[in-house]
């Protein structure tokens, strides 16, 4: 019940923190402005800003007014914008052509491509703005350093790249590991080293942050393509050795379902493993908990 309402009020927090970056005058560019908030609002799980604000508390330690936290909502929303600019660049025809994101039509479909183009291009300007508001001006700039090294061509755009670059090809298992780490790690070790950039952790720390956010990333990676594999192939049949997933650039079409539901077990005894030794790790372990349960 506590981590309910923890994890309720940081939500909070962060809604209402995308709510006010979003807000603009009505007078210029409208469907500019209406595509950038119907990117970001209502939203996904938001679980990449809540990390972030969760690894920055557990650092910190849990408390009523820690003057701290507002900075670590910047971050966590620009992390959001982020991410969620990245999915506009993803829906794009010439890219991986979604016709819908979240139950919704995909913004290039409501919009139409240039307009979804620079609604994606606005909301990562907008990230940067949201980061130049932290008040440590030493702790902003290594935290936007951070951020734009995360997002640039050797992280999630690099990895959009390359994940383009494959998308006709047979996939190997490495390749697929490294696309995966760039589109989704890179974000995910972003948000772990903003935390402790603000948190004032040492470097060892930071390394350890980073690869706890990195490995739960990938566990839930590979769980969507258990997951999906098992929705469209299976139709809840056990899995067998003659078990054939629907997409072969998958984790269980590249390694097979036991080999991929043991890896996500591996990565996710490494998250509890890095974070046993720290005070106050409710919350990052029920990460772990709430992940392993998605498990089939």
């Amino acid at each position: 019940m506590l981590l309910q309402k923890y994890f309720e009020t940081r939500m909070q927090m962060i809604d209402e923190g995308l709510e006010r970056a979003l807000e603009f005058d009505k007078r210029h560019a409208l469907s500019l402005k209406e595509a950038m908030r119907k990117a970001v609002i209502p939203g996904g799980k938001r679980w990449r800003p809540l990390l972030l604000i969760s690894i920055f508390e557990m650092l910190t330690g849990l408390k009523k007014n820690n003057k701290q936290l507002p900075d670590a909502v910047f971050a966590a929303c620009a992390v959001e914008l982020i991410h969620n600019a990245a999915l506009v660049h993803d829906d794009l025809p010439s890219v991986m052509n979604r016709k819908e994101r979240r139950g919704q039509p995909a913004i290039h479909q409501e919009y139409g491509n240039a307009i979804a183009i620079l609604a994606a291009d606005a909301l990562y300007t907008l990230a940067f703005e949201q980061m130049g508001q932290i008040k440590d001006a030493t702790k902003a700039n290594l935290a936007i350093r951070s951020l734009a090294i995360s997002s640039k061509s050797y992280g999630l755009i690099g990895g959009q790249a390359i994940d383009l670059a494959n998308k006709r090809k047979i996939m190997k298992i490495n390749t697929l590991r490294y696309i995966d780490m760039k589109k989704v790690g890179s974000l995910l070790t972003a948000c772990a080293d903003l935390a402790c950039i603000l948190a004032g952790a040492d470097d060892n720390t930071r390394q350890i942050m980073s690869s706890y956010a990195v490995n739960l990333g990938m566990a839930y990676q590979m769980i969507d393509d258990i997951e999906a594999d098992y929705a469209r192939g299976s139709e809840g049949l056990d899995f067998s050795d003659d078990y054939v997933p629907v997409s072969k650039a998958s984790y269980t079409g590249l390694l097979g379902f036991d080999k991929a539901r043991k890896q996500v077990e591996s990565l996710l005894d490494e998250c509890s493993r890095g974070i046993k030794p720290y005070p106050n790790n409710d919350v990052l372990m029920e990460f772990i908990q709430m992940i392993n349960e998605r498990l089939p």
